[in-house]
């Protein structure tokens, strides 16, 4: 399916901080939205300068604490990586609040060798 919902952020990083360009904010129930990052400043190369061939995936921590996996990321062309919201993190009141995503770089499909982007912050809110 494609998505029409999308937002492009530049993602800088600078020593083990990250910063977006834009603040990702979003709304209880939002869902099916295809947010780009693309990565400034990120010093770790893989076999080309770009991140064609990476495979990436990333933790969330919800406003709970609670950490998951989240495994609906994906390169985008060169150098972008493509993260999914979907309604499993907008969908319960306590949802609501500060998530924090780190994301991970691999070299290969064996995910043997990886390396983890500074984390970065969006916010979800109550609808009125």
């Amino acid at each position: 399916m494609i998505k029409l919902i999308t937002k492009n952020v530049t993602l800088t990083v600078k020593d083990d901080k990250a910063t977006l360009s834009d603040k990702i904010i979003l709304y209880q129930g939002d869902k099916g939205i295809e947010i780009y990052f693309t990565l400034v400043g990120f010093n770790y190369k893989f076999k080309s300068n770009e991140l064609i061939g990476v495979y990436v995936d990333g933790k969330l921590m919800k406003p709970s604490g609670e950490v998951i996996s989240v495994n609906n990321m994906s390169v985008s062309g060169t150098n972008k990586i493509k993260f999914t919201v979907d309604s499993t993190m907008t969908d319960e009141s306590g949802e609501v609040g500060t998530h924090t995503l780190q994301i991970c770089l691999y070299d290969d499909a064996t995910k043997a060798n990886h390396v983890t982007v500074p984390p970065i912050t969006f916010i979800i809110k109550e609808h009125l």
